[in-house]
């Protein structure tokens, strides 16, 4: 058969006319799936400062309820910490574990909500209605870093990309003339390389690209010294 391609000028052309476009689709498939993944990093990346800003809010403003809420809520703002900063060990994988921190992020702000509840309701201030909003947007930051979290690569573009890879492959090594192992194994490694990336920036729960948890570090150090 590779006898056969060689000898076959306009069979040769338009086998690497078909190498050439697969390798172009391949690269572009690859090139807009690295930009569908980067925002969502940074957004996912931006999202833990944004809720570490959201708690800390939260915990100024609860030191001006009356007691005995204040210290109640100060008490559960500390255990919702821990928690909120445990997220980022979570995996999608692991529905029984993720779904077992979301319920303890749930019961959490349900509890924080009820230690404010008969105040509001006797007797709601300014100190109050602030109080209030700020949970509010805690609350709102959680659920968006849980959204962010399950939005992923959809797995029928890892299909694609795979079917893509695997026939362009094939058709490098059908086509050439003489078997380069550089060509036959470098191709199909960049390739791999270029996904397992992807698949990093996709999950950065997990992997060598890790989505940084300064911000909830510094907020529980500084709230240990409160």
């Amino acid at each position: 058969m590779i006898t056969g391609i060689n000898g076959d000028g306009e069979l040769r052309v338009h086998i690497e006319g078909l190498r050439q476009g697969l390798f172009v689709l391949l690269g572009l498939l690859l090139g807009f799936t690295v930009a569908m993944v980067l925002p969502k990093f940074d957004q996912r990346r931006g999202l833990v400062s944004e809720e570490a800003h959201a708690i800390d809010t939260t915990w100024l403003r609860a030191e001006t309820l009356p007691e005995p809420q204040r210290d109640r809520t100060l008490q559960l703002l500390r255990q919702y910490l821990v928690v909120r900063r445990d997220f980022a060990h979570q995996k999608l994988a692991d529905q029984t574990e993720l779904n077992r921190h979301i319920q303890q992020t749930k019961t959490l702000q349900d509890q924080l909500w009820q230690q404010i509840v008969p105040v509001a309701v006797q007797n709601q201030t300014s100190i109050t209605a602030a109080y209030m909003q700020a949970l509010n947007e805690m609350i709102g930051v959680s659920e968006k870093r849980l959204t962010a979290f399950e939005n992923r690569v959809p797995a029928e573009v890892w299909s694609i990309i795979l079917l893509v890879a695997i026939f362009q492959s094939f058709i490098t090594g059908y086509s050439l003339k003489r078997k380069i192992w550089l060509t036959l194994i470098g191709i199909p490694l960049v390739v791999a390389a270029v996904m397992a990336l992807i698949a990093d920036l996709d999950d950065p729960h997990s992997g060598n690209i890790l989505i940084e948890q300064s911000s909830m570090n510094r907020l529980i150090n500084d709230i240990s010294q409160r």
